[in-house]
């Protein structure tokens, strides 16, 4: 916000300002979440998957 006098001598225009809080708590809250799950990322479980054993299928003209 634009602070001064209320002298009328001086036009300033008004001075637009970015709230900053907002962003931090957004920027410390995503910084935590990536905090907490990039360990979990690391961990992996084994899954056994069935293997494919069939034979292609002839082609027919």
């Amino acid at each position: 916000m634009a602070m001064g006098s209320f002298n009328s001598q001086h036009h300033q225009m008004p001075t637009a300002e970015i709230n900053m809080t907002p962003l931090v708590d957004v920027m410390l809250v995503l910084l935590i979440i990536f905090i907490i799950t990039a360990p979990l990322m690391t961990h992996s479980v084994p899954v056994d998957l069935p293997r494919a054993a069939s034979t292609p299928t002839p082609e027919s003209r």
